[in-house]
């Protein structure tokens, strides 16, 4: 009995990752023709036209800061020339040790203010407003630490037009980026409540006076292999979720939130490892349940990119706190898990997170132990089982490669040392890369002592990271 037992749960095993490549398979192709669609708009529909004008709606870009004394003045700079008719920057000092506040207040003339500051949110005590009279509207928040979500809360309690463009201290924005954003909002202001962007990584890429030159495919094989999962999560899954209007996930790195909608919630929620699946989902129950018309929408051409861990010591501890944030989310919405009441996201895509995402660490670890154990006592049939594995890396393969292919596309990385990069990373990373992750996935299942949730990211800043990718072009 026991060994039946085992059997099937090998057999059940083989088969579940086999329904998850074919799941991401579905994605991806459903994803590809969505992106079609989104490639012909931005070419021919004339977005730069459309918001040149100064009747485009406002757009507050938050910026919580923590410790981010290294990049912090390069990256305010890169956004304040984006190119976007009407906007502010907001940047939340979430009571850092560094030299942070004195930095900005040295590069931007800030001053000290008495403003009325409505706490549309609860939030940590704030200390003090700066602005700056420079024709760029910047203005600071000074306040006493209590997290990235407690300090986005209080940037948008300082913000002053309707729309929040939160996102990192140490990212780059693309030019397009909000434009191509906000498109969706002038296409449809009433209903559209969120905006999602593209999220790339920045290691190995050139960069002048905080803008990207040239983007590369990094050398070291902890960065690469993020580059792949990048790919595979942003182009061969979301456009496809945002075609059903089921979004599970709105990137903290670049989400263009409605600033009323997101106060009709409340905001993010303090001290959460994943405030902003959080507060994606949370965007989504309350216009259902109210039976309120809207639409949360991805951008794959509004690109952002950010500094991601280069060694497994620091990717550790993200991938720990990534999936700490999933396993509270999971808790939380439990009950739209195939729940017909929610339409596509409880039917379709909020299932998957649950299945695909939340299970997978568990069941694939568990594969480790059950499968070597019912070859041992001879229950599973060995030639089927090397058709089951070689199915699932085939797949699993294939959708890497799509994913690479899609990407094409958008022309970032076009030269053949980037292209075999990547397509190696395809080929190798379940051959221990992958494993990795799902080990540090299982320990995030223990728990650990409680943070803060701004992770220790160990940032270099945008202005070493520019420095060191052109030392090694030039080397």
């Amino acid at each position: 009995m026991i060994l039946e037992i085992l059997e099937w749960v090998g057999y059940g095993i083989l088969a579940y990752f086999i329904v998850l490549q074919s799941y991401m398979f579905f994605l991806a192709t459903r994803s590809a023709a969505v992106l079609r669609r989104s490639h012909h708009l931005n070419r021919f529909g004339r977005v730069g036209e459309m918001l040149s004008s100064h009747r485009v709606p406002p757009v507050s870009i938050i910026i919580p800061a923590y410790n981010e004394e290294q990049g912090i003045v390069d990256a305010i700079r890169s956004m304040a020339i984006v190119n976007y008719p009407r906007l502010e920057i907001v940047i939340t000092n979430d009571g850092s040790t560094d030299q942070t506040l004195r930095r900005l207040i040295e590069a931007f003339d800030l001053e000290r203010v008495r403003i009325p500051y409505r706490p549309d949110i609860q939030t940590a005590h704030v200390r003090a407003i700066y602005r700056t009279h420079s024709p760029i509207k910047i203005t600071v928040v000074d306040k006493e630490n209590a997290g990235r979500a407690d300090a986005l809360n209080a940037g948008i309690n300082a913000a002053r037009y309707p729309y929040a463009l939160c996102t990192d201290a140490d990212v780059i924005l693309d030019a397009e980026c909000l434009v191509k954003g906000m498109r969706h909002v002038v296409e449809d202001r009433e209903r559209t409540i969120t905006v999602g962007g593209n999220i790339r990584p920045l290691n190995g890429c050139t960069l002048e006076l905080g803008h990207l030159v040239e983007a590369r495919v990094p050398k070291k094989m902890i960065p690469r292999m993020q580059v792949l999962e990048y790919l595979r999560t942003f182009i061969t899954s979301r456009p496809a979720w945002s075609a059903l209007n089921a979004l599970p996930l709105v990137s903290g790195a670049f989400g263009i939130w409605k600033r009323s909608a997101v106060i009709a919630v409340g905001g993010f929620t303090s001290g959460h490892f994943g405030e902003d699946m959080d507060l994606t989902m949370k965007m989504h129950r309350y216009h259902l349940e109210k039976e309120i018309p809207y639409r949360m929408v991805y951008e794959p051409g509004a690109v952002i990119w950010t500094e991601v861990p280069d060694t497994a010591r620091v990717l550790k501890r993200q991938r720990i706190r990534w999936h700490r944030g999933l396993m509270t989310v999971v808790k939380d919405f439990k009950g739209l898990t195939f729940n017909p009441r929610y339409g596509k996201l409880g039917m379709i895509t909020w299932p998957g997170m649950v299945l695909f995402e939340y299970f997978a660490p568990i069941i694939e670890f568990a594969g480790w132990f059950i499968i070597p154990l019912s070859i041992y006592f001879g229950v599973l049939n060995i030639p089927l089982m090397v058709v089951f594995i070689a199915l699932a890396y085939g797949v699993g393969v294939i959708n890497s490669l799509t994913a690479i292919l899609v990407d094409e596309s958008f022309g970032y990385y076009e030269t053949p040392a980037d292209v075999f990069r990547i397509v190696v990373m395809a080929l190798i990373e379940n051959f221990g890369f992958r494993q990795l992750t799902v080990v540090w996935r299982i320990r995030a299942l223990f728990g650990g002592k409680k943070t803060k949730t701004w992770g220790n990211m160990e940032r270099r800043g945008v202005a070493n990271l520019s420095a060191k990718a052109s030392q090694a072009r030039s080397s």
